[in-house]
């Protein structure tokens, strides 16, 4: 079969797009997570090594995002603990991470949404780069990180332990007037741009410029419109 990545014919293997870790023993659960979807006739699925697809990538292509997954798990997860709380008003409005390698944090994101796009599962039915997409792949392959408005991304976080226990599929959605995808990861919600156009102002605030990432809390997720959701699964993990 064709790769994805290089374009050669060779035997394929089973690639994550979301890496492994990020579904492995999350919020310390003994049980596999489970993926959900709001696409009609999709039902929640364990999954204790994550989504893979058999349709896209050689080993060797796969191989390239070692170093990207590895650092993207290392700073979000492995050194969660460290991220300093944001308050306002003894209010936590956010989080800190310092000591970001900028560079590969990104490449870690862009990847993401490369490979939602070029994936056949179903999980990432939703993601269509379109045009863009070959602008990705170039970014990724060449370890290049585009300009400041290519693909910039802002993160967030809920701060109870409800949200780590589920991902939901990624879907775009507009802010602003401008294309983005949101990916679950964690407990961490991405949005990642998805459009030649420039940042909106108000998002401009949260890109990075130094050694360091602001990432927003956006509180319990009892308070969202995800919880439904997330209630749903939670209960039928109980359940199996």
């Amino acid at each position: 079969m064709t790769c994805k990545g290089c374009g050669k014919t060779d035997k394929l293997i089973k690639a994550h797009i979301i890496p492994e870790s990020f579904f492995r023993g999350l919020r310390g659960e003994k049980k596999p997570i489970k993926i959900i979807s709001n696409t009609p006739g999709i039902y929640p699925k364990r999954t204790p090594v994550g989504v893979y697809d058999e349709n896209i990538l050689c080993r060797e292509c796969e191989d390239k995002f070692q170093e990207i997954d590895n650092y993207g798990h290392k700073i979000l997860i492995a050194n969660e603990l460290q991220h300093e709380k944001l308050y306002q008003n003894r209010k936590l409005v956010g989080y800190k991470i310092h000591n970001v390698n900028q560079k590969l944090l990104k490449l870690f994101f862009i990847s993401i949404l490369w490979r939602a796009s070029i994936s056949t599962h179903y999980f990432y039915s939703k993601v269509d780069l379109g045009k863009l997409e070959n602008q990705a792949k170039e970014l990724i392959w060449n370890m290049h990180t585009g300009g400041d408005d290519d693909f910039s991304f802002v993160l967030s976080r809920f701060d109870d332990d409800l949200a780590g226990r589920s991902i939901l599929d990624p879907h775009k959605e507009r802010w602003f007037g401008v294309n983005y995808y949101r990916f679950y990861l964690y407990g961490f919600t991405l949005y990642i741009k998805s459009d030649s156009q420039r940042t909106p102002k108000k998002w401009q605030q949260f890109m990075p410029i130094d050694d360091s990432l602001i990432v927003i809390s956006r509180g319990n997720i009892k308070r969202t419109k995800e919880y439904p959701l997330m209630v749903q699964t939670a209960n039928m993990r109980q359940n199996a």
